[in-house]
């Protein structure tokens, strides 16, 4: 007798409970503005008649280095204006205004352990294997205005570094007790079928409690949002942002095509438009991937793990990351070395060592999935720090580094909310830092970068 199909979730050693060098980002400048030195030996006039070639209006003069600080005229576009006055004799050179910024690093005690965001080496790895958060956090750290959902075991709702972003449905009454779901007023004051649902819902009881029994969707949330900057814990990828904990895995770590299909449903309901999916199963579902092909039709992207058993899933497809939908982005898991992420022993053939239940089909060692063709891109996985029910503690697993890639979804919305699936997903796919470890072995061949995605949006 066939044994159901169960989704399993892919992550790997609980390892604790507690508590190589890149290109220059582009950089910034104010767009209608130049700043010009011209050489001293001129008169008044002559200077104001390099002005005028380009209707240039001045701002600033600074005498002491004899530069001009000029707006240029809507006509004419930066690139145009200095390439037209950098063409006078007089000029000495002309440049953007650029922008500069503080460079921002959050006050959370515990950010030194992200390596995942900033990688100094101090956890014995590369410097800068990470996805560039702080340079991003120059541009944006999120907002408040983006949803997404986590399609998990549920979220610590009552979490101190996350309880601040955790979505609140405001078309239900709320509840007496702000962190005890039994204590809604039992009406769906809302119509969307489901009652009391203030903070998510749970697919597997059929409850509106999202209470998270396991512990692996509470640290694949604070990843992608953990609060910034509250001085406590840890950061996520967004500072600010809403969590929408949609729970479809048990305190097992098994949930059920069913279970998936319902949530896809609530979150079309919801209007949201990127979900997180920490989980797959190896088995091809024509009802998971009809439903996952209706959410393309609403606009909803799906980022999900490639899976942990270090496999070409070219071959040995998981799913959902494996369905050939254009709203689905696959996570592979790096290490702090910008290493495709082995779990267990390296050294021990044959090691098949699993915290959480393992997909039945093993490499000789297993690691993060790969696939030229079937694995987008890659993100930090392997000893990832971050939020657990009531504590904080590490995982690894391309479960975790998926939601690095939620996250930066999330920001790239909270710079433009605009954006389509197809957009969040070609900014994401086309601003990789590749890496010699996923050359090949995956569409883009490199590893996820936060701030280029930002910057080239």
């Amino acid at each position: 007798m066939r044994k159901p199909l169960y989704f399993t979730l892919i992550v790997l050693l609980v390892i604790i409970l507690s508590g190589s060098i890149q290109s220059p980002e582009r950089a910034l400048f104010v767009d209608d503005e130049i700043l010009v030195k011209i050489s001293p030996q001129i008169t008044s006039s002559e200077i104001q008649g390099i002005f005028d070639t380009i209707d240039a209006v001045v701002l600033d003069m600074f005498p002491s280095i004899d530069v001009w600080r000029l707006k240029i005229a809507d006509e004419y576009g930066l690139e145009e204006a200095l390439q037209i006055i950098r063409e006078l004799e007089p000029v000495i050179y002309a440049e953007p205004n650029y922008v500069i910024r503080a460079s921002i690093q959050p006050n959370d005690p515990e950010f030194n352990r992200l390596w995942g965001l900033n990688n100094t080496g101090q956890t014995g790895g590369t410097v800068a294997a990470d996805v560039r958060a702080l340079a991003a956090w120059d541009v944006i750290t999120g907002s408040s205005q983006v949803v997404i959902g986590i399609f998990d075991s549920g979220l610590d709702i009552s979490h101190p570094d996350l309880q601040q972003n955790v979505y609140i449905n405001q078309g239900e009454d709320a509840w007496a007790d702000a962190n005890d779901p039994g204590s809604g007023n039992q009406i769906d004051d809302d119509g969307n079928g489901y009652v009391d649902d203030r903070m998510g819902y749970n697919f597997v009881s059929n409850s509106n409690s999202p209470f998270d029994d396991n512990g692996h969707g509470t640290h694949v949330a604070g990843i992608a949002g953990a609060v910034g900057n509250n001085g406590a814990g840890i950061v996520g990828v967004n500072w600010r942002i809403k969590l929408l904990p949609i729970k479809i895995l048990d305190a097992k770590g098994d949930g059920n095509v069913a279970m998936a299909i319902k949530a896809i449903d609530y979150a079309i309901k919801a209007g949201i438009k990127v979900v997180n999916c920490s989980w797959g199963g190896s088995g091809y579902s024509s009802a998971l991937y009809d439903a996952l092909a209706l959410a393309n039709t609403r606009g909803i992207l799906f980022i999900a793990a490639a899976g942990n058993n270090g496999v070409n899933t070219d071959q040995l497809p998981e799913y959902p990351a494996g369905y050939d939908l254009p709203n689905i982005i696959s996570v592979a898991a790096t290490d702090h070395m910008d290493r495709r992420a082995l779990w267990g022993d390296e050294e021990e053939e044959g090691s098949n060592d699993c915290g959480f239940s393992c997909s039945s089909v093993m490499a000789a060692v297993p690691g993060s999935n790969f696939g030229p063709q079937t694995v987008d891109l890659a993100a930090p996985g392997k000893e990832i720090f971050s939020t657990i029910p009531g504590s904080y503690g590490l995982l690894s697993g391309t479960s975790m580094a998926t939601p690095f890639v939620t996250g930066a979804a999330g920001l790239l919305l909270a710079k433009r909310a605009d954006l389509t699936s197809q957009q969040i997903k070609d900014q994401i796919l086309n601003n990789v830092d590749p890496i010699t470890a996923f050359t090949g072995l995956s569409v883009t061949g490199g590893r996820l970068n936060v701030v280029r995605a930002l910057q080239n949006l």
